[in-house]
């Protein structure tokens, strides 16, 4: 890198990096786009038509989004619980709550989301310089195969929030891009740092990082500022959560974050690093440790200098942070804006230098289509076959369990895996892995005594429990009666198992839902069975 990787271009190169700028944003919509509608169609082929989504937590911002449409927040009325796993998601959800329409608006912002983040994804790569001479190659292979190699598309197939996650997060990329090279702070930035942490609480730590940049980058007002707009939706959502007596942190970040440290039994620092190895050791990991280690190394020799020694140093950080602190995977979404980040960082500061002459530069480039390359073998590869199959398993298992409940229960119930059941019925629903119970997420994670589960059950009033027994299994009362399972057959993806076990929690009710569970067969789709226990 030279010192100055990062400048505003001049004259003739300004003109033509100009023009290579719609052309990298075209490269890049063009395989974002194309990506996505083929994960579109092989979901569509997997269910045999059917629109669905390849994960269940979806359908448990649409529950959220229809009791905050309702005037309360959780997924009972009444039940205040804090199941999302961001703020503004749900939020953004409730326009036809409850409706057909309304299972329609993940896709919609998520489509939005993928269009900019290609236009993003393009102008970066268009202000490192890699729109126009020797690189403009480089750069329309990145532009083009970035979506994928980065997961973009994957991403926004999956109908959650991290699509528009990664929308804010190029967003301050392409902003500190710009702040570097002309110390200016623009609307970009701006919008990329408040709306970061609001959509993702991940977003805490791009958002801080970049106020820190334009700190030591001599904008101290503009960095408190942002920074301060960024901190107060977050705190004032957790004032919020506190004054309907739940805790401040959601329940869902917290299950999540206890449960990649439950099984280590170490004070918190080995656990952290025992979770650092552990993503080291994935491929993800591995290629994150990589562009952090890289960055930081461009910081702190000297490499990049000035402004631009504060962008490496903030992008080897954020990498390192989410390693140490959350979690790689989930059908590949975790950790891509992370990953985003700092490889958006890398161009920003190496563009220059792979638009040059030279056997380094030629290296540079060489080994830029390499990894990237390795991105889309691993990330388009993966999604290719694990999205379309997550969906058939959404469809044929969580689909099926909530007609279940809708057409022919007709009553409250206990899950593990809450969305589709919860956004579907109006019946009351039992989360018993925690994302909507405060209860139930102490007891599972106080290391309770087998049959944990009895207690609460009795107290919702539950008809009927569906569960997974390799998540559950030391939950489940002595005195349930198991009615049977709800079994996916043929490849599935995604979901935490492929059969859930049906119980009565109430003996005296056995008869009757063996009666309901039989008439529900009847009508499954091809691809899941009903398999009843011995006397049913």
């Amino acid at each position: 890198m030279t010192a100055n990787p990062i400048r505003p271009a001049e004259g003739p190169r300004a003109g033509g990096a100009q023009a290579g700028r719609r052309w990298l944003q075209a490269l890049a919509l063009t395989g974002a786009a194309g990506f996505w509608l083929l994960l579109q169609g092989l979901a569509l082929t997997r269910t045999g038509g059917a629109m669905e989504y390849p994960l269940d937590d979806v359908y448990i911002h649409l529950a959220m989004a229809v009791e905050i449409a309702r005037g309360g927040y959780g997924v009972n009325p009444g039940q205040p619980a804090s199941a999302a796993s961001s703020i503004l998601y749900p939020l953004l959800l409730t326009p036809f709550a409850g409706s057909e329409a309304q299972r329609w608006l993940p896709l919609m912002w998520n489509l939005a989301a993928l269009v900019a983040n290609a236009l993003l994804w393009g102008a970066i790569l268009a202000r490192a310089g890699l729109g126009a001479g020797r690189a403009a190659t480089l750069g329309a292979v990145l532009a083009l195969l970035g979506p994928l190699a980065l997961n973009m598309a994957g991403v926004a197939f999956l109908g959650m929030e991290h699509a528009l996650h990664l929308t804010a997060t190029l967003a301050v990329v392409l902003g500190l891009q710009r702040f570097v090279a002309e110390r200016r702070v623009g609307w970009l930035l701006a919008a990329g740092i408040v709306a970061g942490p609001m959509l993702r609480f991940e977003g805490l730590a791009i958002s801080g990082l970049a106020s820190a940049v334009l700190l030591l980058g001599g904008r101290p007002r503009a960095a408190i500022g942002l920074g301060i707009l960024a901190l107060a939706p977050v705190a004032g959502f957790a004032a919020f959560l506190h004054g309907l007596g739940l805790d401040p942190v959601p329940n869902s970040v917290r299950a999540k974050f206890d449960a990649g440290l439950a099984a280590v039994p170490a004070p918190m620092l080995h656990k952290r690093l025992a979770l650092f190895m552990a993503n080291l050791h994935t491929p993800e990991g591995a290629a994150l440790g990589i562009l952090s280690a890289g960055l930081l190394l461009a910081g702190l020799t000297g490499a990049a200098r000035g402004r631009a020694r504060l962008l490496a140093l903030a992008g080897g950080v954020a990498g390192l942070a989410h390693l140490i602190l959350s979690q790689i995977g989930w059908l590949h979404r975790y950790e891509i804006y992370a990953l985003t980040f700092c490889a958006g960082v890398a161009i920003a500061l190496a563009g220059r230098f792979l638009a040059g002459a030279g056997a380094g530069a030629a290296l540079g480039r060489a080994l830029a289509v390499l990894a990237l390359a390795a991105g889309v073998v691993r990330y388009a590869g993966a999604m290719a076959v694990e999205g379309p199959l997550a969906a058939r398993a959404i469809f044929l298992q969580q689909r099926q369990m909530a007609r279940l409940v809708t057409e022919h229960l007709r009553g409250p119930v206990a899950v593990n895996d809450l969305g589709w059941v919860a956004w579907a019925s109006d019946w009351p629903v039992l989360d018993l892995w925690g994302l909507a119970s405060a209860r139930a997420l102490a007891v599972r994670l106080s290391d309770p005594p087998a049959g944990w589960a009895g207690p609460l059950v009795r107290d919702a009033g539950v008809r009927l429990v569906m569960i997974y027994d390799s998540w559950l299994g030391r939950a489940v009362d002595p005195g349930w009666v198991r009615l049977g399972a709800l079994v996916l057959t043929g490849r599935w993806a995604a979901v935490g198992d492929d059969r859930v076990a049906l119980y009565a929690p109430n003996p005296g009710d056995a008869p009757a839902l063996r009666a309901v569970l039989a008439a529900f067969a009847r009508d499954l789709p091809r691809g899941a069975e009903l398999r009843l226990a011995p006397g049913g």
